[in-house]
């Protein structure tokens, strides 16, 4: 049987999530300013392309901390068996299998 302990300690720590949201914070934050010199206006579109990838890494990252929703987090949770689906989609080996399952 597993125990709230058990379950404690298969997760991530939490100080970790929020050090690593600061740090993604801090890296958006400070890239205008250090790109500028380099690239001048164009430091704009490129931070644009810096937040767009870095947010989406830092959302799919805090919904692997509980992928099925079993604690309730409010994250977007991965939809598995949309996963699956999709991965077998064009697998040729499952499309012959449908002509041998009776339709009821």
């Amino acid at each position: 049987m597993e125990t709230l302990i058990h379950n404690r300690h298969d997760r991530v720590p939490l100080p970790y999530v929020h050090i690593v949201q600061v740090l993604v914070d801090m890296l958006l934050l400070l890239a205008p300013i250090a790109l500028y010199p380099k690239v001048g206006e164009m430091a704009i579109f490129v931070t644009a392309i810096f937040t767009l990838f870095y947010r989406g890494l830092l959302e799919i990252s805090k919904s692997f901390l509980d992928p099925f929703g079993n604690a309730g987090s409010k994250v977007n949770n991965i939809n598995t068996d949309m996963l699956i689906a999709e991965g077998n989609d064009g697998f040729p080996r499952w499309n012959c299998l449908n002509e041998r399952v009776p339709m009821s």
